[in-house]
């Protein structure tokens, strides 16, 4: 290999390194609190594009470059120092790239997940150990140093040979799914939607596996999700089971204190409470299959232009494409009793209301007839509150306060001792009507596992709603007593209809 290639394949892999790095970096701030301090280096947006991109042309420059060394290999004549650090350099790369394509396949992430996050930090050593003696030698004339004196036809050609296939690469993993196969369920075959899955229809429904990550409270932030799928002519059940370590059914429950009531929370008041809050479930449709939550996902406290930050400066969810991805939220305090999922959507970033505390910009829920739950405190502060209503005796120790079992608050009636707990979730009505009422659910818990069971018609007639049909594809994540820190996978599943 000539020099002048060298010093651009070099090149080549500074910016590719550093693309992955920085946006690398944005990834872990989703999981690593103690990292926020960074959070205005780093870039922000919809970043799985660049980390795939980047990714895949590192992927095949690396390739390609140890193709070329066994070859035409570069000669030099390195220190004993500079050897090592370049093996390490090679090491953390090669560690780095096949971590990020298991996690990118859903493989192996117990062990590759934390394999991917610590050779992050071996990279930064590395850059530090590789680089400050070229900047002790050139200074600010780093840049003309790292940057080759002529360009050659040769190396041009084969740098955009590098830069096509990776892009290729990139363009067929961005696309790649793995198949749910929907088996058929005949007209006479009933399932009851009570959250055990036992009806023998299920053994014929062959189980889709995802392992996810990067969830608060989760054992190492990872879940096993096991999804099963059955149709009939009108309507398609799910049976998904996760794994979770606790049953987690409270809600941001009320305290009673000696100053009277406040919510017992840590981190609701930036809309991250991982402590005191409930399991939860989101399921992501899309007509699309783009790798990375299709789009839809945007990092950072401020990522989207004209619009207000985030509390807790994770990011947003938006559809920027003018297309609707669908969303079911099932929620172990708030919809379980209703024997529904919330029916959501992710949609454009919605306007900005006057005296908006909480802006969720495109995360949107859809519309409704009647029925609702309602936090049970007339206004919030961190330090007091007032319940709305107070339970009649019976439903006391209820974790959802019926409306039609409780009476309006007076502080006559308030009898409550210091410790005493309410619910902070007051059904106005058994369930939701509607369209949001769209997804049937109910789910259980036993010995370290969630199971739910969920049914929708293939067609609502909803706006908000995508069809169910071979091509549509599904996104799941998993919350273990968390508001918004979820379980995530890159590769979505793609329904296969036998029907």
């Amino acid at each position: 290999m000539r020099r002048v290639t060298f010093v651009l394949l070099h090149a080549l892999v500074i910016v590719l390194v550093l693309c992955s790095l920085f946006t690398g970096l944005r990834f872990s701030l989703l999981t690593q609190d103690w990292l926020m301090f960074i959070s205005p280096l780093l870039p922000q947006g919809d970043l799985y594009p660049w980390h795939l991109a980047s990714g895949s042309i590192l992927s095949v420059l690396a390739a390609g470059y140890l193709l070329l060394s066994l070859l035409r290999p570069y000669r030099s004549n390195p220190d004993l120092y500079h050897l090592w650090v370049n093996r390490l350099g090679y090491v953390v790369i090669l560690s780095l790239i096949c971590s990020g394509w298991f996690l990118w396949a859903g493989q192996f992430v117990s062990v590759m997940q934390p394999m991917h996050f610590y050779s992050l930090w071996l990279l930064l050593l590395y850059l530090v150990i590789h680089g400050w003696i070229y900047f002790i030698q050139h200074g600010k004339h780093i840049l003309s140093a790292l940057l080759p004196k002529r360009l050659e036809k040769q190396g041009l050609s084969l740098l955009a040979g590098v830069c096509i296939t990776g892009f290729l690469l990139f363009t067929v993993t961005r696309h790649s799914t793995e198949p749910l196969q929907v088996a058929h369920l005949a007209p006479d075959e009933f399932i009851e939607i009570d959250g055990k899955g036992n009806e023998p229809h299920w053994m014929r429904a062959p189980v889709y596996t995802i392992e996810t990550h990067g969830g608060a409270n989760f054992d190492d932030g990872r879940s096993t999700i096991h999804v099963q799928a059955l149709a009939n002519q009108y309507e398609s059940y799910f049976l998904i089971r996760w794994t979770d370590p606790s049953q987690s059914t409270h809600h941001l429950p009320l305290l009673k204190t000696q100053n009277g009531w406040k919510v017992q929370q840590d981190g609701f008041y930036r809309f991250d409470e991982r402590t005191f809050y409930e399991d939860k479930l989101a399921v992501m449709l899309s007509p699309s299959c783009i790798s990375g939550a299709d789009s839809t996902t945007y990092l950072g406290k401020r990522p989207l232009q004209g619009k207000p930050s985030n509390w807790h400066g994770k990011g947003f969810h938006a559809s920027m494409d003018g297309e609707i991805r669908d969303l079911w939220h099932w929620k172990a305090v708030r919809t379980n009793d209703m024997y529904l999922a919330d029916d959501n959507f992710f949609g454009p970033p919605a306007k900005v209301q006057q005296g908006q505390r909480r802006y969720s910009a495109g995360y949107q829920p859809d519309g409704k007839e009647s029925g609702a739950y309602v936090m049970n405190w007339q206004w919030y502060t961190p330090n007091a509150v007032i319940p709305k209503r107070l339970p009649d005796p019976k439903n006391a120790d209820l974790s959802v306060l019926p409306w039609f079992g409780s009476a309006p608050y007076l502080s006559r009636n308030d009898k409550y001792p210091p410790g005493s707990t309410l619910s902070s979730i007051l059904y106005r009505s058994n369930r939701f009507e509607g369209d949001r009422a769209d997804v049937r659910a109910r789910g259980l818990w036993d010995k370290g596992m969630w199971t739910l069971e969920l049914v929708r018609k293939h067609e609502t007639g909803s706006v908000h709603d995508v069809a169910l049909k071979n091509g549509t594809c599904m996104w799941f994540s998993a919350f273990d007593h968390a508001q918004v820190a979820h379980t995530r996978h890159i590769r979505p599943a793609v329904l296969r209809y036998s029907l």
